[in-house]
């Protein structure tokens, strides 16, 4: 398909040809942990990003083995990013998002409680 590129393989190879209108991370991206994916570098400006793998949020705060899900907020509250949770099935989830062309606060903060 002329225009479509498919990068195959660890989601941080995807930063050679960035940025991208649309960016599907297979659970990847900090969908699951270490560093981060930078909005800023992947998406153009209006581009899309569909992270699943989730399982749905059913209360608020969102937690993850009871602490808070910090790869799910990393989504939802990124300050480039218009982002909601979609349910896809009982047990399934993803979050989809839009780069704003603005820098926003974001909605909630998260205080790491094992902090000293």
């Amino acid at each position: 398909m002329p225009g479509v590129t498919v990068v195959h393989g660890d989601w941080e190879a995807i930063h050679d040809r960035a940025p991208y209108d649309l960016v599907v991370l297979d659970g990847g991206g900090a969908g699951k942990g270490g560093a981060a994916a930078d909005p800023a570098r992947l998406l153009t400006p209006g581009g899309t990003l569909v992270v699943d793998d989730f399982t749905p949020a059913r209360r608020w705060p969102i937690l993850h083995e009871g602490e808070p899900d910090l790869a799910r907020l990393h989504w939802l509250d990124h300050p480039l990013l218009d982002a909601v949770e979609l349910r896809l099935a009982a047990d399934l989830a993803a979050v989809v998002a839009v780069r704003t062309l603005n820098h926003r606060p974001p909605a909630t903060t998260i205080t790491d409680s094992t902090a000293p």
